[in-house]
């Protein structure tokens, strides 16, 4: 029996140095996430695009999506699992979206070079 105990122990500790998975939260990913993309200086052959990360939302059920651009750079946020947009615009942008289920991501679809974009969960 105590080495059995022993065992468990070793393994469990084995598993928090490796980073063993984190505790899923109830409703949604977990709070404070956020990606942020730049577009490039260079681009090929006549736009500029950058897309985050992905960010699973909170227990809100919301995503945050902001832009700083120079001119109207059009950007829209899709669900990553069936690709559907669930907002869109262009110029820059503070927008909350929310009712969401999921994993999203943003881009900017044809960009300024200095332009940003961001999403985050809280």
């Amino acid at each position: 029996m105590r080495v059995q105990s022993a065992l468990v122990a070793a393994v469990t500790a084995v598993a928090v140095v490796l980073g063993g998975a984190a505790p899923a939260t109830a409703g949604g990913g977990r709070r404070n996430d956020e990606s942020m993309c730049r577009a490039p200086y260079l681009y090929r052959p006549f736009t500029r695009t950058c897309t985050t990360g992905p960010i699973t939302v909170n227990r809100d059920h919301r995503i945050t999506v902001w832009t700083r651009v120079c001119d109207d750079s059009p950007w829209r946020l899709w669900d990553v699992a069936s690709g559907r947009v669930v907002a869109s615009g262009s110029g820059d942008t503070r927008q909350v979206v929310t009712g969401l289920y999921g994993t999203y991501r943003a881009k900017l679809t044809d960009a300024c070079w200095r332009d940003r974009i961001g999403i985050r969960n809280y």
